[in-house]
């Protein structure tokens, strides 16, 4: 019996910064491509912004109804949804609804997030020390998006299995938890970072930069980064989205074998 006619949907919310889109999604969607063969349809999540960034540079941006509608017109008889998401948090499970809704019509399966069980945590803690290097005399702080209400459990496994590995100077942080930054500053000081006027490194696990992550983290006075600035840390930011890092890109060809 020869294989399904299959596409790949890469999904991710998006983005508004065509170079943070160039540098990242496209890159593992070439990535994706030539590991597997098959094609690879860049799906956004939000809705305004897949309309409004598609054909910009050349390239088709669907949201998730129009990529399954366009797949089913052109004969495909398998989707494969590979999401970028760290978590299955809010996003990853709206696009799985999303996605059930077709499927008495068209095959349709979804790989598993960045960071879902004990050994997704490792492998991508491991990539993490390849791209950061950690030196001992500075403090880091990896900082995802984070979902409350949902299994966000991976963020939590991550940090352990860092501090398992002699890096206790590394710390994940989320930011949809109450008081991410209290949380910072008190396990800074714990550490006597204040005291030893140490170099506060944030690290951002997101994959591609859009506005909100950015306000977020640096570009506000009320933002992670300068909160910290505020009380008193010297802080830097790498200001690069993990997507970015062609290490850290294998991780979805990995998400995809898993399934398969």
């Amino acid at each position: 019996m020869s294989e399904p006619k299959t596409v790949l949907f890469l999904a991710s919310f998006g983005t508004s910064i065509l170079r943070a889109k160039e540098v990242s999604y496209d890159m593992i969607q070439k990535d994706l491509e030539e590991s597997t063969g098959l094609p690879v349809w860049q799906v956004f999540t939000d809705d305004a912004t897949a309309r409004a960034m598609s054909g910009v540079d050349g390239r088709t941006i669907f949201t998730v109804e129009d990529a399954v509608e366009t797949a089913v017109m052109h004969g495909y008889e398998k989707i494969i949804a590979v999401p970028v998401f760290f978590a299955e948090g809010e996003l990853y499970h709206s696009l799985r609804t999303r996605l059930d809704y077709y499927r008495d019509r068209i095959d349709i399966s979804m790989t598993d997030s960045v960071l879902y069980e004990a050994d997704s945590c490792k492998e991508v803690g491991n990539i993490l020390l390849s791209i950061l290097r950690p030196t001992f005399g500075r403090e880091y702080l990896l900082v995802g998006h984070g979902a409350q209400g949902y299994h966000s459990e991976g963020y939590g496994i991550l940090e352990e299995y860092l501090n398992s590995r002699g890096y206790e100077n590394i710390k994940v942080i989320r930011l949809k938890d109450r008081d991410c930054v209290g949380q910072a500053i008190a396990w800074l000081k714990a550490r006597g970072a204040d005291m030893r006027d140490e170099q506060v490194e944030i690290v951002p696990l997101v994959v591609a930069w859009g506005d909100y992550m950015a306000g977020e983290l640096y570009n506000s006075e009320d933002s992670f980064m300068w909160q910290l600035r505020k009380a008193g840390f010297r802080t830097v930011f790498t200001g690069k989205g993990m997507g970015e890092y062609p290490e850290f890109r294998k991780v979805y060809a990995s998400r995809l074998a898993a399934l398969k």
